[in-house]
């Protein structure tokens, strides 16, 4: 393998810092630390630039988050002086780790991505029958430093190069702590072993995306495999074989075992690709994927909480736009044009007023009068029996246009359940005049209750937005 040399002053020429400031501060030109080191940037990229050349320059602390979905994950942030350091780094690097790169691999590259990994997945499960889907467990917790300096010291010779990555490296902050022992450990072998890199840094995207490069060549050439792809640390196998593909997994442990790294037992799978795989946030099939159910609840509660946002003005309707159409763009790489109708019916935004919810009222009846709702009559759901699960559900705040009002035909014949689903409320709407109709909770759902009711008929007026319903 070709090494690269004389790398250096590239790295801490006066251009090249200047663009790494420039990429360092997208999309965060609003922020305080970013307008400080704008206002004497000259300043700070020739004291950084100085720094770098003496040996001086030492990384700062990060600062850290934890996130719970979709599952917990410390998230850490660089000091952005060293953001710029890291952009100058990976831009001389880039191309020729880029170079060097399997093919098959499809994270952080140009040209690749998530929806270039799920059409390559798509057209390598038309020609193979079976697939073997793997996730390694803990993966940035547990890379290895020492094999990772290992690893790239295969690519670059150039020694100030070799000794900033070292210190970028090294600098890492405490991850969450994994005990792993392997073949050949002692008793304290785990602890004595630093691992780790930080989630949220530039370099440690590269860097892992590099210490998986020989995986990806393993697969495909030494055990002679050629559907394969990678995106980070999932990574999908293909063959007409299962035996093939059990005979692979076990091959593929072995392997990883030499870079300290265990599969995710949970995450393996050998399925028929008729079956559908998950990866990169699609459920996907030979000739057609979806969006993951969970993908479509988280989005869900990013619609909710922009609409907290838009009303109390902390956010405008520009980035609200910005990011319902960026969902838009992911979502319609999939077959997913009826789930984008359902969903934009509830992207209803307005300022000074709180959000439209279905609010639940369980047991009693609309004014706690069960003489007003047929269904509470019939279970005797008094508004002392609060706790019966017969109760209805009644939308206490109703924010949508009126058109969508008279739009289900289910009331006016049988529900699911056999029943007639009708039942009455008056309207208490500024018209003042006529009622409205909805959909009772028995016949809505597969147990009485389990879904809020809709309104399928307004009074003979147009119900005015932001009506009560008492």
């Amino acid at each position: 393998m070709k090494r690269y040399g004389n790398l250096w002053p590239q790295i801490v020429s006066w251009e090249n810092l200047l663009l790494a400031a420039r990429k360092a501060q997208r999309g965060k030109r609003d922020r305080g630390y970013v307008h400080r080191f704008n206002f004497n940037i000259e300043r700070e990229l020739h004291r950084l630039a100085g720094e770098l050349n003496d040996g001086s320059y030492r990384p700062g602390e990060f600062r850290t988050h934890w996130i719970s979905r979709p599952k917990p994950r410390m998230i850490s942030a660089a000091p952005y002086r060293d953001r710029v350091v890291h952009h100058a780094l990976m831009n001389v690097l880039e191309p020729i780790l880029d170079r060097h790169f399997h093919p098959g691999s499809y994270a952080c590259r140009k040209g690749k991505g998530t929806h270039a990994a799920a059409d390559r997945l798509q057209v390598l499960m038309r020609r193979n029958s079976h697939f073997l889907q793997c996730d390694i467990r803990k993966f940035f917790p547990s890379i290895d430093h020492e094999i990772l300096k290992s690893r790239y010291r295969r690519l670059i010779k150039d020694k100030k190069v070799l000794s900033l990555m070292d210190l970028i490296v090294d600098s890492s902050n405490e991850q969450e702590r994994i005990s792993e022992w392997f073949p050949g450990d002692k008793l304290f072998t785990p602890l004595e072993r630093k691992r780790g890199l930080p989630i949220g840094n530039l370099t440690s995207q590269w860097f892992s995306n590099w210490m998986l490069d020989g995986l990806d060549h393993h697969v495909t050439s030494q055990m002679q495999i050629g559907s394969y792809l990678r995106y980070c640390d999932d990574f999908i196998v293909l063959d007409n074989d299962r035996q093939r593909l059990e005979a692979a997994l076990h091959d593929i442990k072995l392997f990883l075992e030499s870079f300290r790294l265990k599969l995710h037992e949970n995450k393996l799978h050998i399925r028929p690709v008729s079956h559908g795989a998950g990866f990169v946030g699609y459920r996907i099939w030979p000739f057609h994927r979806t969006v993951r159910k969970q993908n479509v609840k988280i989005f869900r509660r990013r619609v909710a909480h922009m609409k907290e946002c838009y009303a109390s003005g902390a956010m405008g309707q520009k980035e609200v736009k910005q990011r319902l159409m960026s969902w838009m763009a992911h979502a319609r790489q999939a077959s997913s044009e009826k789930l984008i109708r359902r969903l934009s019916r509830d992207w209803v935004f307005s300022r000074g007023t709180k959000p439209s919810v279905n609010r639940v009222v369980r047991g009693g009846s609309w004014n706690n009068n069960p003489g007003n709702c047929r269904t509470a009559n019939r279970n005797r759901n008094t508004p002392e029996n609060r706790n019966n699960n017969n109760g209805f559900r009644v939308v206490m705040h109703f924010q949508a246009p009126s058109w969508r009002l008279a739009r289900n035909r289910r009331v006016y014949g049988l529900c699911e359940r056999g029943m007639k689903v009708l039942v009455s409320f008056l309207c208490r709407s500024p018209c003042g005049c006529g009622q409205i109709y909805a959909e009772c909770a028995d016949g809505a759902g597969s147990r009485p209750g389990e879904r809020p009711i809709r309104i399928v008929k307004s009074c003979r007026r147009k119900m005015e937005k932001g009506a009560i319903l008492w």
